[in-house]
């Protein structure tokens, strides 16, 4: 069955903004099933409304009557992680080439770094906005320099500008890190909007793990943490960085459906049309 969000797939030619899944689980180290992410908030779309409140327009139908375009997705399997990421930095560049909007689906964490190393290449002033419950900051784990856990090291290591924000749960290698190199740039579920702004350059990336949010608002993730933000606060601070800044691509991951309920793909399909519509449409923002 083709891939479709909010019941299209435009073709690519004519596709302002292209959609690539990545069905890739193949470091997760507790709960499983994100490799059902990208399908999942596909088929959570058919539940969203083309009409956005914020924007006062349809993203889908007034302004992009076709829709947006679904990539072939990504190979996911047993894979070796660093291969899966430079296959999702070769389908972004293909995106970014063709003068598109990208939004990678997935899958696990591991492959937003393969993303922004094809956005930091168009764009080498990118900054990268973070929403996670975990720091994410490991140099390696479990034998892998490309594991999950290791996610915004490799992407800190690509951008030296960044922002984390909803970060509750840390190792002591992740917490001397941020100590060391990263200090007044991470923060828990208690922040200011305007303070990660200023951390944010002009041109940002927004990697979205979907856990950063408090899990009794979407508990279908693959790691679970209490303590989250909320979806209020999480449209507060993304419709600001939408508003004063040039948002050049995002990815949302770490969904992992909970059989017979839809509440985690409906927040997640609704929180990706959202942005989408921000960072296409920030004039449309009040």
């Amino acid at each position: 069955m083709e891939l479709q969000f909010l019941e299209r797939n435009a073709p690519f030619e004519k596709a302002r903004v292209c959609i690539l899944p990545v069905p890739y689980a193949g470091t997760v180290c507790f709960r499983g099933g994100a490799e059902n992410g990208p399908r999942a908030i596909m088929e959570g779309s058919l539940e969203v409304e083309e009409y956005d409140i914020d924007l006062g327009m349809e993203t889908i139908g007034e302004a992009f009557p076709q829709g947006f375009h679904v990539m072939k997705p990504v190979k996911g399997g047993k894979r070796k992680p660093e291969d899966v990421v430079a296959d999702v930095e070769a389908g972004v560049k293909k995106i970014l080439d063709a003068g598109k909007f990208p939004i990678t689906l997935g899958g696990e964490h591991s492959i937003s770094s393969g993303a922004v190393a094809a956005i930091v290449k168009k764009y080498p002033s990118v900054s990268v906005l973070q929403i996670d419950a975990h720091a994410d900051l490991r140099n390696e784990y479990q034998g892998s320099k490309y594991s999950h856990a290791c996610a915004m090291r490799r992407i800190r290591d690509l951008v030296p500008r960044c922002a984390q924000v909803g970060v509750r749960s840390m190792s002591i290698e992740c917490a001397d890190y941020i100590r060391k190199r990263a200090k007044g740039t991470v923060w828990g579920s208690e922040f200011r909007n305007e303070d990660v702004l200023a951390a944010l350059g002009d041109i940002v990336y927004i990697t979205i793990d979907i856990d950063g949010f408090d899990p009794s608002e979407v508990p279908g993730v693959g790691t679970p943490c209490p303590g989250g933000i909320s979806f209020r606060q999480g449209i507060s601070l993304l419709k600001e960085v939408c508003k004063k800044k040039k948002v050049v691509g995002f990815d949302l991951v770490e969904l992992a459906p909970i059989k017979g309920s839809v509440v985690s793909e409906l927040f997640a399909a609704n929180l990706m049309y959202k942005v989408a519509g921000y960072s296409l449409f920030p004039q449309k923002l009040k």
